[in-house]
């Protein structure tokens, strides 16, 4: 399975872990000029600087092994790292997002002044892959990326939009443009019997020599997809994992789970964008048995902030992705009361992680969850439902399957089925 998108980007990532989850190979392929890419991944640039396995092998560099002149001294001052000649600060260094580890990002050197005129990118396999040169108003004019060996093997002409690859033999090429560029890279990464899920309609007429059996289009949304429906043998979407209606060449990928890995922990899961959570406090002090985990992405209000002396209630403002990931993988009941706007889409991502929705009718964020036994009228019939679940936690292996079975959510054998055919070209 080849996978082309046009940048490393949240529906790309899920789209990794619904096939990992599948258990469905992939590699993918952004069609941009990042240098720091995940594993399995090619881009533009990489294409170029990567051309064998030696050079996807090692560690972010530590600040301390950065290369510098003899005498020259690294100094951390707070969180920030710089560079010194003597008394002269001469660079940033830029840490990688685990600041912990004090591992490089990138490098900005500064001129006679402190205006900075050139950045170094490293990777995540500790070497330079790609060296900015700045204008005096700071944008770049010529970007340099190199391999391992630091030799420059890709210019980027910025202000002009030119390209030019350089090879140790001298013929070297020139691209007048990234589209042109674009090109010239897929015509010689396309597989010529892999399926290919596209993620970027412009590049639709790159791969319009593909079979349209061994072609799917992925779309965060079901709308404005009649265009691409001709072109291509299947429609995935990422997002849009519960669909109003149905429609035939559109398969929604969110809300898989496989229900036979899922076990009962007695953990919810609460995430907000409001503390107007309808029932949250009578459910935290009847059942001081079960532990409620209250997130968002912001500050939280003090009919939130009060619950905290409860030793049953965890709060999580400001919760990072990571954090977010932790608990889906840690509850097993995701509560629907909030008010105002889901956040992050997150009831299809408690579906999709094995959670059991808990809601009322009046709060939950899809019209399709009020059908569901364990969305109820009044917070009163919440705790019945809550107490069942506690007192026979067995059942909550059939409460996930009344949720796939109702919501319609996909199943794994048939999604399974639909990648099997587009590998076999018989979509």
């Amino acid at each position: 399975m080849f996978i082309i998108a046009s940048e490393q980007t949240r529906e790309l990532d899920r789209l990794r872990k619904l096939l990992d989850k599948l258990g469905q190979p992939y590699r993918v392929f952004v069609t941009n000029l990042e240098t720091d890419i995940a594993e399995q991944t090619e881009s533009l640039a990489t294409f170029f600087t990567q051309k064998d396995l030696a050079s996807k092998v090692g560690n972010p560099l530590f600040f301390n092994d950065l290369e510098v002149p003899e005498l020259w001294e690294c100094w951390t001052l707070g969180i920030t790292t710089y560079l010194f000649d003597g008394e002269e600060r001469r660079a940033n260094v830029v840490l990688r997002g685990d600041i912990l580890s004090r591992t490089v990002d990138r490098v900005e050197w500064f001129g006679q002044g402190e205006e900075i005129v050139s950045i170094d990118v490293y990777n995540r396999y500790g070497w330079r892959s790609k060296q900015s040169l700045l204008t005096e108003t700071g944008q770049p004019y010529l970007d340099i990326y190199l391999n391992p060996q630091q030799e420059e093997v890709l210019l980027h002409f910025v202000s002009q939009g030119v390209f030019l690859h350089q090879t140790p033999k001298g013929r070297d090429r020139l691209y007048a443009n990234k589209k042109e560029l674009q090109r010239a890279v897929l015509e010689q990464v396309l597989p010529e019997d892999e399926a290919v899920l596209l993620m970027d309609k412009a590049l639709l007429d790159v791969v319009k020599e593909i079979p349209k059996e061994r072609l799917a289009y992925c779309a965060r949304e079901a709308h404005t997809l009649d265009e691409i429906k001709e072109h291509v043998g299947q429609i995935l979407l990422v997002e849009d994992g519960i669909l109003s209606e149905k429609k035939d060449g559109i398969t929604a990928l969110s809300g898989l789970v496989d229900v036979e890995q899922e076990s009962f922990q007695p953990e919810v899961l609460v995430m907000t964008a409001s503390q107007e959570v309808e029932g949250l406090s009578s459910l935290v002090h009847q059942f001081p048995q079960v532990t409620f985990h209250i997130a968002a992405l912001t500050a939280m209000g003090p009919k939130l902030t009060d619950l905290a002396a409860r030793p049953n209630v965890r709060l999580y403002p400001g919760i990072s992705l990571g954090n977010y990931e932790s608990l889906l993988a840690r509850c097993s009941i995701y509560l629907d009361c909030n008010q105002g706007e889901e956040v992050m889409n997150s009831s299809i991502r408690a579906l999709e992680n094995g959670l059991v929705l808990f809601g009322l009718k009046s709060t939950v964020h899809q019209e399709a969850y009020k059908e569901l036994s364990t969305i109820t009228d009044t917070v009163e019939e919440m705790k019945q439902q809550l107490e069942i679940l506690l007192q026979h936690p067995e059942a909550f292996k059939e409460m996930l399957r009344e949720q796939v079975r109702i919501l319609e959510l996909p199943e794994k054998d048939a999604l399974k089925e639909i990648f099997k055919r587009l590998e076999g070209g018989t979509a």
